[in-house]
């Protein structure tokens, strides 16, 4: 690997950290396409497991005081430790342009309904009851693709929580599915040869993280939800390129 590509997967896990650090998430969705271009997916998924595990269980602490704001999180988090081990061990033999056109179909959907109807929120008793089956898509698609963001995202952002429940809530959702997918992972050997780098990565990724109070608060609430809603975009935006790039190849 060049000393121009070890550069752009750590600019890349820099700029996605930061970005994870303000709105809760970022990470995977901007660092694993980079790392994939470079090294494959199945290294890009392993590699960030355990630093993105970090992060997350880092910004659970940091906002455990709004855990009580939350809708239906613990049936969406204990689902996704299901979704997550079926997606992890199914890495491979699903193809992965289907799990991406999915993501994308989903993401944009949302999307749409949002410009449709900027004030939709999603009722808390509707939440309840979709909750687990939200929560297993979401970790099937962390666990074959490593990307389950956009999802999660989009469904706490249904809610319309505020940015400390907002992030509390998808936080738990990634630290118990990413906690589930770098468990298999370690099992099944897939982390064989890459901790070191993974270390490394850990390393740069915890060091981001005291940035995401100070740029938050000059975001504030609406600037929070616009900066999510972007993120959301600039996501389905990716996804659609990615998919189009391996069909060239």
């Amino acid at each position: 690997m060049s000393t121009a590509q070890i550069i752009a997967i750590i600019a890349a896990v820099i700029i996605g950290a930061v970005v994870k650090s303000v709105t809760g998430m970022g990470l995977p969705l901007i660092a694993v396409p980079i790392i994939t271009l470079f090294a494959g997916a199945e290294t890009a998924i392993a590699t960030l497991a355990i630093p993105n595990t970090v992060q997350n269980l880092v910004l659970v602490v940091n906002n455990r005081a709004h855990r009580h704001r939350s809708v239906g999180l613990g049936r969406f988090a204990l689902a996704g430790i299901a979704g997550a081990v079926i997606g992890t061990l199914a890495l491979g033999t699903v193809p992965e342009w289907m799990i991406t056109v999915l993501l994308i179909v989903i993401v944009s959907a949302y999307l749409i309904s949002v410009i449709v109807s900027p004030d939709y929120r999603l009722d808390p008793s509707t939440a309840r009851r979709w909750s687990p089956a939200t929560g297993t898509a979401a970790g099937i698609f962390q666990g074959a693709s490593g990307i389950s963001g956009p999802l999660v995202a989009s469904w706490f952002h249904a809610l319309r929580l505020e940015r400390g429940p907002f992030v509390f809530s998808i936080a738990t959702v990634f630290l118990v599915s990413g906690g589930a997918q770098a468990v298999v992972l370690a099992s099944t050997g897939l982390l064989d040869g890459r901790l070191i780098v993974s270390a490394m990565l850990t390393v740069i990724v915890v060091a981001t993280i005291p940035l995401g109070p100070v740029l938050s608060a000059k975001l504030g609430s609406r600037g929070f939800d616009r900066a999510v809603l972007a993120l959301l975009a600039a996501s389905t935006v990716a996804l659609v390129i990615e998919l189009s790039i391996s069909a060239l190849r």
